[in-house]
């Protein structure tokens, strides 16, 4: 090759790489401005997120949302951040049909580097972030038969003590104001002991339903009050307990339903504890649709022909699985006594129960004139009737056939089935399986009734069993919660989950778990 075209060529790449030069700069100056402004942009991003997550935990209660998450904000946010300026927030908080929500939002000024050769000096970096808290509306159902007024064999302690302390616990994590608390109690029969509403109306549309003024705190409050004043007595009338907590839901919703214009976003859950299996319902044997009392009674009213007559109160069934005797009743339902008050039906559980003289009548207690079994303290209902109603007062199913699988699991690891082999026939009053199978097939339908219901948002069940006095019912806990080892589990309705609980010191652990869970939901 002669000079002259070496010469040549290499002018002409000389000349080609300076044209390029620029252009090559160009994206050299670009890369590394954007990776300044991908820094920026994440730092940014992180401390939107957290001062959204952070205002987030306190949506609801009385501190400022808004001011909180503008601290997070320029807490995560260093000024002078890799020369950033003007930063500029734009903070909102909103609450609206029971849905709480902070939204944050900023922008800041990124200063450039090679590009200002090009008279591009800065660019803007955006960032945003939602934290949302849905008010949590719960029934707490709480077990005070008798059987927990005793001694935990393990940890000594007094089970009904510890079931309380671990009860104002859970009430005291939810906030009032903004979330929804309500309480019913169990005995041989139950009853809502908050909102103190009196006299009981079992209307869905009617007046009460938790409420966000329960104000309990470690000490005080109305929640507190309640829990502090109950005593332990009586059976277990699981099934309407649920049927209660199922209706106080629905007038929470159907209240809040209207003031927010037809929008609820609240999330329901009912949280029951128990410490045996269901042992009661709550029936109107002769209301004409469901008319049980035989003609050869002596009972005036069969079949009843208006409410002033119609029979209203719980059958029940003294003793333990495996031994129990012939169904008693018809025992006060204290939901709907109007003799006594809500404070001394709390002190009073055992009343209204076999042994507990004239308080063993049905409400009215004129529908039982004539009568020789029901109402009478210490004698059996089939004198009076010929089967176990098929339906309780709140037109729930008292047949089922899932019973056998009923499992009751005892404290020392071991098992037993109470009822398997044991063919349900209602028109048998001489056997005490009748009316515990009975209760047993009311509380699973009222619970597959309350997961299944579309008329407001999706009720969640959550089951503690303490299998210290004689065992608890895991299976039927566990079909009441859906959990997805129930013998039951639907993968339509939603899911919650069954603690056992084997010593009375584990109370207090059971209740924050389910609480944290409900809160955590609710974000």
């Amino acid at each position: 090759m002669h000079k002259t075209d070496f010469t040549r060529q290499y002018g002409s790449v000389m000349i080609l790489f300076l044209m390029t030069l620029p252009v090559l700069f160009g994206l050299i100056g670009l890369a590394v401005d954007r990776t300044i402004l991908y820094i920026v942009e994440a730092k940014l991003g992180a401390a939107a997120d957290g001062a959204a997550l952070g205002a987030g935990r306190l949506l609801g209660t009385p501190a400022n949302p808004s001011e909180i998450a503008g601290e997070f904000l320029n807490a995560n946010f260093p000024i002078g951040y890799w020369g950033t300026t003007n930063l500029q927030p734009s903070i909102n908080y909103s609450l609206t049909s029971g849905l709480a929500t902070i939204t944050v939002s900023a922008s800041v000024q990124v200063p450039l580097i090679f590009l200002r050769v090009f008279r591009v000096n800065a660019a803007t970096v955006y960032a945003s972030a939602v934290a949302t808290r849905r008010t949590s509306r719960v029934v707490l159902v709480l077990d005070r038969s008798g059987s927990m007024n005793a001694t935990d064999p393990i940890s000594g302690l007094n089970v009904f003590t510890e079931m309380q302390l671990g009860a104002e616990s859970f009430a005291g994590m939810f906030t009032p104001g903004f979330d929804e608390v309500g309480l019913v109690v169990l005995s041989t029969s139950a009853m809502v002991a908050y909102p103190t509403t009196r006299p009981y109306n079992n209307s869905p549309t009617s007046s009460g339903g938790p409420d966000t003024s329960f104000d309990t705190t470690a000490t005080t409050g109305p929640m507190m009050t309640q829990l502090q004043a109950m005593a332990a007595g009586g059976g277990t009338g699981t099934p309407e307990a649920l049927a209660l907590a199922y209706i106080e839901l629905q007038k929470a919703h159907n209240r809040d339903y209207s003031l927010n214009g037809g929008i609820d976003n609240a999330q329901n859950s009912i949280v029951l504890f128990t410490d045996g299996v269901p042992d009661s319902i709550a029936v109107s044997p002769n209301i004409a649709a469901n008319d049980v009392v035989a003609s050869s009674s002596p009972c005036k009213y069969k079949p009843a022909s208006g409410t002033s007559n119609q029979m209203m109160g719980t059958i029940a069934v003294p003793g333990n699985p495996g031994s129990w005797s012939s169904p008693f009743g018809l025992f006060l339902l204290s939901a709907y006594d109007t003799s006594n008050t809500l404070t001394w039906w709390l002190q009073n559980p055992g009343n209204g129960q076999a042994g507990s003289g004239d308080l063993v009548q049905s409400s009215p207690a004129a529908a039982l004139t004539n009568c020789t079994g029901l109402g009478n303290n210490n004698n059996f209902v089939l004198s009076d009737l010929t089967q176990i109603p098929p339906y309780d007062i709140y037109n729930t199913s008292t047949s089922g056939s899932a019973y056998p699988q009923s499992t009751l699991d005892l404290p020392n690891g071991t098992s037993t089935q109470p009822y398997a082999g044991v063919a349900y026939d209602p028109t048998d009053l001489s056997s005490g399986n009748t009316g515990a199978i009975a209760a047993w097939n009311d509380t699973d339908n009222i619970g597959r009734t309350v997961r299944s219901q579309t008329n407001m948002q999706p009720v969640t069940i959550y089951t503690v069993g303490y299998s210290g006095d004689g065992g608890t019912d895991a299976v039927l806990l566990k079909r009441l919660a859906n959990t997805q080892d129930s013998t039951s589990y639907n993968s339509s309705q939603n899911s919650g989950f069954y603690i056992q609980v084997n010593s009375a010191d584990q109370l207090g652990a059971a209740f924050n778990t389910i609480a944290g869970q409900l809160l955590r939901l609710a974000k």
